[in-house]
């Protein structure tokens, strides 16, 4: 965990704050905790505050505790936050920001993670990503603060890393893709590649093939796998053996499964050896260890 009492040039840089802040401020302390796809911090403020955010790296989930605030995008109207009620602030667009507020608690999110949350849902777009600053309706934003509370503990808990921490930045950064409304930039990913997304995710357990996808894309093989390379960094193959890898450890994690066997050949692994392998390699166990652990 990183803590500070003073607003330095690091943290101005993480904020867009190149311009300075207006306003007095008789107090700053700033905390974090996380790793570079997701990370939780909290800053505690005496004084108010006006300036402007321009463009940052992170996306940022934020919320007040007290106070007010306010924040007018580059091209929008103002919005007034509440207390407790998180908003989203997209790290391609300038906010100016008035802040009259002692305690603020901010989730910091790469562009690399909720893109792949979005890829897992069939959403793949070109250019900068930018949100929606408010909830997309109150169920969306009481799952988003039930995962909150529910993560926070290990998000600030060092000793969570590898594996384990991979899986904890994806859960809860799919709960703020659910809860912020993605807007569509002006050029979409190729429609190839959304083809082959969506046939994986409605077919994934059964015997899909490379030529398979290529059909359901229009291109050819090498088509469709320069096409995945250039919009997702990955290849055609591995989005589907990861696809179905946390299918199937959906299906241990909910306790219901009765073998091991039985779940990887439902989810198209044919050889037990190599599927615990891959299981183990993404997830850091067994999926003996997962089924057991969920059965206890």
């Amino acid at each position: 965990m990183t803590i500070s009492e003073h607003r330095g040039a690091e943290l101005e840089a993480t904020y867009g704050l190149s311009d300075g802040v207006d306003g007095s401020l008789d107090q700053f302390q700033y905390a974090g905790a996380g790793d570079a796809d997701l990370s939780m911090r909290g800053a505690t403020v005496e004084g108010t505050r006006t300036g402007r955010m321009r463009h940052r790296r992170d996306h940022i989930v934020f919320w007040i505790g007290d106070g007010t605030a306010t924040l007018t995008p580059e091209s929008g109207e103002t919005l007034t936050a509440v207390p407790g009620r998180p908003m989203m602030l997209s790290g391609s667009v300038a906010y100016d920001f008035t802040a009259d507020t002692r305690k603020v608690t901010m989730l910091h999110v790469s562009e690399a993670l909720l893109r792949r949350c979005l890829a897992a849902r069939g959403v793949v777009l070109r250019g900068p990503l930018v949100f929606d600053e408010q909830p997309d309706g109150i169920a969306s934003l009481r799952d988003l603060q039930a995962e909150l509370r529910r993560s926070t503990p290990d998000l600030v808990n060092a000793e969570v890393t590898g594996a384990e921490r991979a899986l904890l930045d994806a859960r809860v950064a799919d709960a703020v893709v659910r809860t912020f409304p993605v807007r569509a930039a002006p050029s979409l990913a190729s429609p190839s590649v959304s083809r082959a997304v969506d046939l994986m995710h409605l077919d994934a357990r059964s015997p899909l093939t490379l030529e398979d996808l290529a059909d359901a894309s229009g291109l050819s093989i090498r088509g469709l796998q320069n096409a995945f390379s250039r919009d997702l960094d990955t290849t055609p193959t591995k989005y589907l053996r990861d696809l179905r890898l946390d299918g199937a450890r959906r299906e241990l994690e909910d306790g219901e499964a009765s073998a091991v066997a039985e779940v990887a050949r439902d989810w198209q692994f044919n050889h037990l050896g190599r599927f615990a392998s891959a299981y183990g390699e993404r997830f850091g166990e067994r999926p003996s260890e997962t089924l057991r652990r969920r059965r206890g």
